[in-house]
């Protein structure tokens, strides 16, 4: 079964948020194994989706 975020983009909001979840389930993870790959693969397409939306977040009320 494919993975939500395959081919390696985050497209929507709810993508990202998916991202963030995942990456926090991640964090303690070995970074030799797959779900190290993993990690560092989130970090990539979280760091793309902040760059490209950070003007947009920025005037956004945050998070409750």
């Amino acid at each position: 079964m494919a993975h939500p975020l395959d081919p390696g983009t985050i497209s929507t909001e709810r993508d990202y948020v998916a991202a963030l979840d995942e990456l926090d389930d991640l964090m303690l993870c070995d970074p030799d194994t797959p779900a190290g790959r993993r990690f560092d693969e989130l970090v990539a397409l979280i760091d793309a989706w902040e760059l490209a939306h950070d003007a947009a977040l920025a005037r956004r009320p945050p998070f409750d």
